[in-house]
């Protein structure tokens, strides 16, 4: 099965791509979405879009995973900027005919680390050792974050077996 962890973001989307195995689970590919702020919302948006569709195209993914949309009360526009990037997302699974799932960040910490209130630090250290990567080999913390998210519903997958 290949799954697909997306973090969404309007300035950066991290994505990772797993294959579970009997055995544990394989890294196929991860990287990241970068957006300028210098251009418009919708071309943001579509490049978000076009991009992930071309991974979707190229690897079809039995199952795309997300973050729970959190929104903290002191930063409402962060939450809706965040909001259009998920929207984006959601739509292309669809389109796609995709799996979708959702996990609270605090999940995908404490399967990831053991601890559900892990820094991004502890969570990207976790992923680099797990796969017996270099210190920051996989970049931004959105693409450790996204390959937690497919480690995490691999994890609930095999528990449900």
């Amino acid at each position: 099965m290949l799954i697909l962890g997306i973090d969404p973001g309007l300035n950066t989307t991290g994505y990772g791509l797993i294959e579970t195995r009997d055995n544990g689970f394989a890294l196929k590919s991860s990287g990241f979405i970068k957006t300028s702020a210098s251009v418009g919302l919708p071309d943001r948006l579509d490049k978000i879009y076009t991009q992930l569709a071309a991974i979707l195209d190229k690897y079809r993914p039995d199952a795309m995973v997300l973050e729970k949309l959190y929104a903290h009360y002191k930063h409402p526009v962060t939450a809706a900027l965040l909001g259009h990037a998920r929207g984006v997302i959601c739509m292309l699974s669809k389109q796609k005919n995709i799996a979708f799932f959702e996990y609270p960040a605090t999940r995908v910490k404490k399967m990831t680390t053991g601890s559900g209130h892990a820094s991004k630090l502890q969570m990207q250290k976790m992923i680099e050792y797990t796969f017996g990567a270099k210190e920051k080999s996989f970049g931004p913390a959105d693409t450790t974050d996204a390959i937690s998210l497919a480690i995490t519903h691999a994890y609930i997958l095999r528990a449900k077996i």
